[in-house]
């Protein structure tokens, strides 16, 4: 049965096959699968196996092990071990340099898979898939159409309808292997010697050869570790798939030479064999491979007989155990035999050096105090894997196989080089993904995010405000948050900040679960960059933060605007004759024209506001060299961006202003769809003089009920509800740079300005000096206007 783009067929002939699907490789090379789309099906895949659906040939156990190898878990784990975290992404390998590297697909991979594992095909393919490749599978002839059907119902699962394109099954005969393998990147090939050997004589030269051939898995067994719980659970493992597998143990090596223990060993393994090899149903061999069983047999009794060789064999229905007391190895005839003899640890590495290059798994009983030295010995002896016996079989996401990486078999590492001047500020030569899909989701906002509950995959929580007086937490995997402090490193880059030759200070504050310190020093760290995690100080002397950074030379000061003005303005003399700070990179909102002229008199020749960003989201967008204060570039590998109108959700249309929603793309921990930040802006037309392709947009004032004023985030509804009297909120600077919040009232401004300090996060900004609040009597009617509406609103923020 063939599968040809999704299609289950048997109306077409292997030459009508190809001939189609070579026509489409131009197409598909140039834009692989991603890997998303690739865990997505195979996740919607495993639902419909847990339910049954679709009617496919399989018993509870195979379907059981697909259901948890197509876990979104499992194939993402995989591949954030095997290629690390966004394999694919063309990035600088050091800020310092102007070289890229990337894994990327290898292209059409050709899969020529064995008969003794019905489910090795499909998982071949679909791990071949994550890569990103192009997969033409010859199945073996006992297949009969099984994973045909197994990856014709994967590709239907995947809603993009890219698939089905990249999966095909040729059950051509072994005439065609060399015309199936023409165009191939790589051939992937399961079996024994011969077998291999005569594929790998057809595939064309230039072509990767990703062979898996037979290995030899083996107990190493110590005397005192040979309890009856332990052998039983030896027998099991080699019972359970009669030893077709190559994990499964064909020795049994003994660290001793004394004939008596190997003896007793041997007694009490037939005695295991006689309790636990009736409870799993047995593998009838061929004749021939009965044959050779028997012959085996009747040599090591022979060689006992009449060479006088020591050993002993114990036979029962459908299991041997034949101990021979030499150490010279040969293959076991499988199906239930296993060789015992006698290999003290100091004769390990001799005795398995013959069989080096087929070495797999190792099951290892031994005490506890030994384990370490006879790991060490049995790896360096060429075994690739050691693991419990009773887990001989099981592995875990992410592990290596026969002692490589499967995917980085199936993939390319590339590297790219550019002159200096091509690649600044640039950390990567990706493309802008494309936009998700959005168009059903409602817009969230800060109530909705909140009252979410935050996801099991959550690990790192960041207190993300809240006007109910009950802190709001943001959550965070860790790696949600290790991809959002990348893209914001990159960000840093592009905005001027030279890890080759800056060092920097870090002066947000710290603790409450505040997320701006700790992610700068995330940040930083990804950087490579010299570093000074400072932090702000909670009261106003900052002697011992500018006596650091005239000692310790630092170029670049990062904080929040307030902060940097207060210690600018305590210490300007000190400042302005060290000259050494050249950068100052801010992450909230942009300096007043007092501040700015302050830091620019003590040498600061770069101030932008650097990063611009929320708790609850993450990193969103990133300034550049070329912009003016208030535009930034979009964070695309994390972020998507749609700018609504002001009343209605459509989007707005040329450089209208609108509310700004943000779809994370990078969020485990807590869902972030369209999310209302409750800030305004306006698209940026035209390509930008950096050089960047990422979409530019202007950040303007906030509509939503929290604005940051001093550091906190403030509801101006929440103050005008708690005064119960009409009022008007104007933000701006005092000619010193600090904030102030002036608020024009309707009553008596004694007792608004009172009333207004119990609100307690104001009152925090106000005792830090870091917000002059002041209250003037004005009566609603000579309240500031808007002067196209007419409108009167309640905050003007005029800080910008």
């Amino acid at each position: 049965m063939y599968l040809i783009n999704g299609q289950l067929r048997d109306d077409v002939t292997p030459q009508s096959a190809l001939d189609l699907l070579e026509k489409q490789l131009p197409r598909l090379l140039a834009a692989p699968i991603d890997s998303d789309t690739v865990i997505e099906s195979a996740v919607r895949f495993a639902t419909q196996l847990q339910a049954h659906h679709p009617d496919l040939p399989l018993d509870d156990d195979q379907r059981q092990g697909l259901i948890v190898f197509c876990q979104h878990s499992n194939l993402s784990s995989k591949l954030d071990r095997e290629l690390g975290q966004q394999p694919r992404s063309l990035r600088r390998i050091d800020y310092r340099q102007p070289c890229f590297e990337s894994w990327h697909p290898l292209g059409l991979v050709v899969h020529i898979t064995p008969g003794n594992a019905p489910m090795l095909a499909f998982c071949a393919v679909l791990e071949s898939l994550l890569a990103g490749n192009i997969n033409w599978l010859r199945p073996s002839s006992s297949d009969r159409g099984l994973t045909a059907r197994l990856l014709a119902a994967l590709v239907q699962c995947d809603i993009s309808g890219r698939l089905a394109e990249f999966v095909a099954v040729l059950p051509v005969n072994t005439s065609c292997i060399t015309q199936l393998c023409a165009r191939a990147d790589g051939v992937s090939a399961w079996g024994g010697e011969m077998a291999l050997k005569a594929i790998r004589q057809q595939i064309p030269a230039g072509c990767r050869w990703i062979d898996w051939g037979h290995k030899i898995s083996f107990a190493y067994l110590s005397p005192d570790a040979a309890n009856p719980s332990a052998l039983d659970a030896l027998v099991d493992e080699v019972c359970h798939l009669d030893q077709q597998a190559c994990s499964s143990p064909q020795w049994v090596l003994v660290d001793s030479n004394d004939p008596a223990v190997l003896h007793d060993l041997g007694d009490r393994l037939a005695e295991a064999f006689k309790q636990r090899a009736p409870h799993w149903p047995a593998l009838v061999p061929t004749d021939q491979e009965a044959c050779e069983i028997t012959t085996r047999i009747a040599l090591a009794q022979l060689d006992q007989c009449f060479a006088d060789q020591t050993g002993h064999v114990w036979t029962g229905p459908g299991w041997r155990v034949i101990w021979e007391h030499h150490q010279t190895l040969a293959p076991s005839p499988l199906f239930r035999t296993i060789v015992l003899k006698p290999v003290p640890r100091h004769l390990l590495i001799e005795t398995l050096l013959p069989w080096r290059a087929v070495l797999q798994s190792c099951a290892l009983m031994c005490p506890r105090a030994e384990t370490p030295e006879l790991v060490r010995t049995l790896l360096n002896a060429g075994v690739s894997r050691i693991a419990p016996c009773q887990s001989i079989h099981d592995g875990y996401a992410g592990e290596p196989h026969d002692g490589v990486y499967a995917l980085t078999r199936l993939s390319r590492r590339l590297s790219v080089s550019l002159p200096a001047d091509v690649s600044t500020g640039r950390a990567t030569l990706d493309p802008v993904p494309c936009a998700p899909d959005t168009c059903d989701d409602p817009i969230m906002d800060k109530e909705t995010f909140t009252s979410q509950p935050i996801g099991p995959q959550a690990q790192l929580y960041f207190r993300s405000g809240g006007s109910s007086g009950i802190p709001a937490l943001a959550g965070f995997s860790y790696r949600d948050f290790q991809q959002q402090m990348r893209a914001a490193a990159d960000g840093l880059f592009c905005v001027g900040l030279d890890p080759s030759k800056d060092r920097v200070m870090n002066l947000f504050y710290g603790g409450n679960l505040y997320g701006g310190f700790f992610s700068f020093s995330k940040i930083l760290e990804q950087m490579g960059v010299a570093h000074l995690p400072m932090g702000a100080p909670q009261d106003d002397d900052f002697s011992e933060v500018a006596r650091l950074i005239v000692e310790q030379r630092v170029t670049v000061l990062i904080g929040m605007p307030s902060t940097l003005h207060r210690l600018f303005l305590k210490e300007q003399d000190r400042l302005r004759a060290y000259a050494g700070v050249g950068k100052v990179l801010l992450g909230g909102e942009h300096p007043g024209e007092t501040s700015r002229r302050l830091m620019e008199s003590c040498g600061v020749s770069t101030i932008r506001s650097a990063i611009y960003g929320s708790v609850d989201a993450g990193p969103l967008g990133h300034a550049c060299p070329a912009t003016a204060d208030g535009v930034f570039h979009l964070i695309c590998e994390t972020q998507h961006l749609e700018i609504v109108q002001l009343e209605q959700d459509v989007p707005v249309q040329g450089s209208e202003i609108g509310r700004l929603l943000f779809t994370s793309r990078a969020r485990q921990g807590q869902r972030v769809r369209r999310y209302d930040v409750g800030d305004t802006g306006r698209w940026i037309p035209g390509a930008c003089p950096c050089g960047l392709e990422t979409p530019r947009f202007e950040l303007l004032q906030r509509h939503g009920k929290l604005v940051r004023i001093g550091t906190e985030f403030i509801s101006p509804s929440a103050l005008a509800h708690s005064l119960e009297v009409p009022i008007q909120v104007v933000l701006g600077h005092t000619a010193d740079g600090i904030e102030r919040m002036h608020v024009l009232a309707d009553a008596n401004p004694t007792w608004v300005h009172e009333k207004l300090l119990t609100h307690e996060a104001l009152a925090n900004a106000v005792s830090a000096g870091l917000l002059i609040v002041e209250v003037t009597a004005c009566v609603e009617q000579e309240f500031i206007r808007n002067k196209h509406s007419g409108k009167i609103p309640l905050i003007i923020d005029r800080r910008i």
